[in-house]
């Protein structure tokens, strides 16, 4: 005989209290700082890969993390009637548990793309799920700020994690900065069960006074536009950071804090995003994140000297800043705050980190150096006009009515 179904969540579901989601986020993110940001350091330090195969490596995850995000929604659906999110999420927790001792287990890189690609899997659902928990069942301005919170918090761990993976790879240990995730998401299975609700809050119905204005149906169209190309151009920088710094002869010691310039710089621009207002609604906080975004990628990849290409990643940070926190807050406003509007939140992210590196990938084959900006340079080209013509049918909106 089956189970019974799961209760499910009413009108009368409080929201999740945002302190333990901080916490849960905080420790998960360093998951996500090896993964993605600090995985090209591991590969080549511990298994000489060189730009070429560390951009296949980072094509690979994002492709899966793509797929796995989009599907995320509509498994969860099903699954619904029987578990719960939290479990869903613990269960995550603990096959990650499982896997991330296996890097120990050879040497061999076929290895190190299966645990990868296995832990992108995984992580594609239970960030649309936490994501909803942090939105859903509250107010437009207890929204914004517990996003803020949230993000300036992930954000803030994705900067320490790489921090901290610099004595693994001074001392030639890179391999442990992936096992060493297993204790990590027991802590995060604990905080789980501990602080956060089986159920994520009914928000459209706590809340039917949260209709989204109109304008932000075009912000939302044209920032998740913005969005994979943010991710795309983070997907083409990482996997080519180490050689980079390389060729500027940065001590190995340092070159993973240098590369958290860029996140401490997105932490910052977050803080000032949650505190100011001014921004929601106004097409020119789009603009501006698009600008520093490409104009601070190109200056990274072509900085001559270490202060300049720190100068430039403070630039790339602010951008993202502004781009990701956009694309989050209006999808959660228009999105009713749900699991499938973070499932696709998550999902452009993953796009942008399959075919960032795959641009990338194109320019070294070519040549690298002034190749790899112009092949990268078609990623904003396409999104050009995705992104504007929102912008334009706003106008010719707004016109109309005035």
């Amino acid at each position: 005989m089956p189970p019974p179904p799961v209760p499910a969540p009413t009108s009368n579901t409080p929201p999740a209290a945002v302190g333990p989601l901080l916490l849960l986020s905080f420790l998960a993110t360093f998951g996500t700082a090896v993964l993605w940001n600090g995985l090209a350091f591991v590969a080549r330090d511990g298994y000489g890969f060189d730009e070429t195969w560390n951009l296949l490596l980072a094509i690979s995850n994002g492709g899966i993390y793509a797929i796995s995000a989009f599907a995320s929604a509509p498994i969860l659906r099903r699954l619904s009637s029987r578990i719960a999110p939290r479990t869903v999420v613990a269960l995550v927790f603990l096959l990650q548990v499982l896997i991330c001792p296996a890097i120990l287990i050879s040497d061999s890189p076929v290895v190190l793309f299966a645990v990868a690609g296995a832990m992108s899997f995984l992580a594609a659902f239970f960030w649309p799920v936490i994501e909803a928990f942090v939105s859903a069942g509250r107010a437009p301005g207890a929204m914004r700020n517990a996003i803020g919170w949230w993000n300036t918090v992930w954000m803030l761990a994705l900067g320490l994690a790489l921090v901290l993976m610099a004595p693994l790879l001074a001392a030639g240990h890179a391999v442990w900065a992936i096992a060493s995730l297993g204790p990590i998401n027991l802590a995060c299975v604990a905080v789980l069960y501990l602080g956060v609700p089986k159920w994520i809050a009914a928000h459209g119905e706590r809340h039917p006074d949260h209709a989204a204005p109109v304008a932000y149906v075009d912000l939302l169209a044209s920032n998740r536009a913005l969005l994979p190309l943010a991710y795309a151009l983070i997907g083409a920088l990482s996997p080519l950071m180490p050689y980079l710094l390389e060729d500027l002869a940065a001590p190995l010691a340092w070159q993973t804090p240098l590369v958290a310039t860029w996140m401490f710089a997105r932490v910052a621009g977050i803080a000032i995003l949650r505190r100011w207002s001014w921004w929601h609604g106004r097409w020119a906080a789009t603009l501006l994140g698009g600008v520093l975004l490409v104009g601070g990628f190109v200056a990274v990849v072509a900085a001559p000297s270490i202060p300049l290409i720190v100068s430039a990643l403070i630039v790339f940070g602010l951008g993202q800043a502004v781009v990701y926190y956009a694309a989050m807050y209006y999808v959660m406003r228009v999105g009713d705050a749900d699991i499938d509007a973070a499932s696709t939140h998550e999902g452009l992210i993953g796009v942008g980190y399959g075919i960032g590196p795959a641009a990338a990938l194109a320019g070294v084959a070519i040549g690298g150096g002034g190749a790899i900006i112009a092949a990268s340079l078609t990623l904003p080209a396409i999104t050009a006009w995705p992104a504007i013509r929102p912008y334009l049918r706003s106008r010719r909106r707004n016109s109309r009515l005035g």
